[in-house]
């Protein structure tokens, strides 16, 4: 198992799409800040509202693990290409004739895409926190050691959301017969996630203004807590977490991980390897 993730890592980190990634990681990390900050500006006075209350460096930092936008999305999508090479290029069947077990095959994978995706997305996200912190304050209210417990388990749970892609990424890549086709599943099924967050909360928003929808409601709060494509409404938002919000934020992403990851472990194990 070693010796494949030395060898899946030394050749991530030669793979030009890793520094391209990171290109954009930077990139993404400079505008975005830049972009609230015009924009705030350029409204005039509710601009300077807005500055010390909406937009801040913690909703910076958190908001740059979405999966539905910038790097989030995109970042998944090179990464793709980069582990699907060892498919094309027959480095896997090599590496089958050379006596590594699928499974292990795979989990290395798997752990070499999550290290790759966890890092990229981390450069990104406290790359954007620094340049927000140079315009914005961190919180409207002054900075606690609580708030510092709270940004820890926020970053957690905001990494398990990240395994959780990356078992979707591992699982698409072993199975799937090229990397297009990988591209456009996960392309799609982050699609579908975010849209159904995003509609869902609206119906939520309309059905809590009439009455006699209050059942209605609970179910689309279930769907949308358990929705990790709508993960950023809830991580990194509030001051703490109850134990209900812990439960949310942990149960379906475990359970996605663990889905994920078994399912590529069967598909790849019966996979025909030509």
């Amino acid at each position: 198992m070693g010796s494949l993730l030395q060898a899946d890592f030394r050749r991530i980190l030669k793979d030009k799409l890793l520094l391209v990634m990171g290109i954009l990681a930077v990139v993404f990390a400079l505008i975005t800040p830049l972009l609230y900050v015009a924009i705030a500006y350029g409204i005039g006075d509710l601009g300077e509202e807005m500055i010390s209350s909406m937009f801040t460096g913690k909703a910076q930092f958190f908001g740059s693990f979405s999966i539905g936008n910038n790097l989030g999305l995109i970042a998944p999508v090179l990464l793709a290409i980069a582990l699907c090479k060892d498919f094309s290029f027959g480095t896997i069947r090599n590496k089958i004739i050379a006596g590594k077990s699928r499974s292990a095959i795979f989990l290395s994978l798997f752990i070499t895409c999550s290290v790759t995706l966890i890092a990229v997305m981390l450069l990104h996200a406290f790359m954007g926190l620094g340049v927000s912190l140079i315009f914005f304050d961190y919180q409207p209210t002054e900075f606690t050691v609580s708030d510092f417990w709270y940004f820890l388990e926020s970053l957690a749970f905001s990494l398990l959301v990240l395994l959780c892609i990356s078992a979707l990424l591992s699982w698409l890549c072993a199975s799937m017969k090229n990397v297009g086709l990988v591209i456009v599943l996960y392309i799609a099924i982050s699609f579908v996630l975010v849209m159904a967050g995003s509609i869902i909360q609206v119906a939520m928003s309309v059905l809590q203004l009439m009455d006699g929808y209050e059942n209605w409601v609970s179910v689309m709060e279930f769907l949308n807590r358990i929705n990790i494509g709508n993960s950023t409404l809830y991580i990194g938002t509030g001051t703490e977490y109850t134990l209900e919000d812990v439960l949310y934020l942990t149960l379906p992403t475990t359970t996605g991980i663990l889905a994920f990851v078994g399912l590529g472990l069967w598909s790849f194990n019966k996979k025909d390897l030509k």
